[in-house]
């Protein structure tokens, strides 16, 4: 039982420890969500949200999902359809790191979030909880420069290319995490307004388009981008446990272990 951020973060210890003893890309998105969880938990500490009792307690459940979601998938037991699409990848050798994390995000973003929000907001007041919901962009948006940056130790060419485009991509990306989030802001509001029968059935259609979309990520319909995805992978350096230990390292990009 979760009761804590810091115990969220020790079973992502656990977790992240896990697959790379294993050697598996299962454990690309943990080793990202991990850092997320310590930037959120100290986010929290120094006031930074108008409710930070109910922000913690969104962040527990949100990240509840997720490793209920692992130990389900370890046990052989059905996870959702998302997070089934997400681990399927996952056996996929032939996907590169950026898809593992895509995968990984459509989930844990596209499903379980507004799910989270819904469990933790006020019915009589379901908007108080957007200011901070969306502050939580913010934070994302101060990682993403770093996570690149880290991407790149993986494959070189990328820094040519975040260098070409400056603050480009940076935009792009964040754009892509506001897209997810208002999407699940939406969904929040309508599981809080729904009967119990709606919001299951509400959850069961949001999870079976959200798999759908993960089938696009693994292989996307433009065949171009599949012959650079596959040029990528061919030119991705460092074995599975180095590369979760570079996304999940706490450091600057500039200490991170070789």
């Amino acid at each position: 039982m979760l009761d804590s951020i810091e115990a969220v973060i020790e079973r992502l210890d656990g977790i992240v420890a896990e697959a790379r003893a294993e050697q598996s890309p299962m454990g690309y998105f943990p080793g990202l969500y991990r850092r997320v969880t310590l930037t959120v938990r100290d986010a929290i500490e120094a006031g930074r949200f108008e409710d930070n009792e109910r922000m913690e307690a969104l962040d527990i459940h949100f990240a509840g999902r997720y490793i209920e979601a692992w130990e389900q998938i370890r046990r052989t037991e059905p996870p959702t359809d998302s997070w089934k699409a997400a681990f399927d990848g996952c056996a996929d050798r032939r996907l590169i790191v950026l898809q593992h994390l895509l995968l990984g995000m459509n989930a844990h973003i596209s499903l379980d979030l507004g799910i989270s929000a819904a469990a933790v907001a006020d019915p009589g007041r379901p908007l108080a909880l957007k200011r901070d919901f969306m502050s939580i962009n913010a934070i994302l948006g101060d990682m993403i420069d770093d996570t690149q940056r880290r991407l790149t130790r993986f494959f070189v060419p990328l820094w040519f290319l975040d260098n070409l485009l400056g603050p480009a991509d940076e935009s792009l990306s964040l754009f892509s995490i506001e897209y997810a989030r208002d999407k699940a802001w939406t969904q929040t509001l309508e599981l809080i307004c729904a009967t119990d029968e709606e919001r299951q059935a509400l959850v069961l259609e949001r999870d079976r388009k959200v798999a759908g979309f993960s089938s696009r990520l693994v292989r996307p319909p433009k065949w171009w981008m599949r012959l650079l995805l596959r040029t990528v992978r061919f030119m991705e350096k460092g074995d599975v446990a180095w590369r979760i230990g570079v996304l999940n390292e706490v450091a600057g990009a500039d200490s991170i272990p070789l």
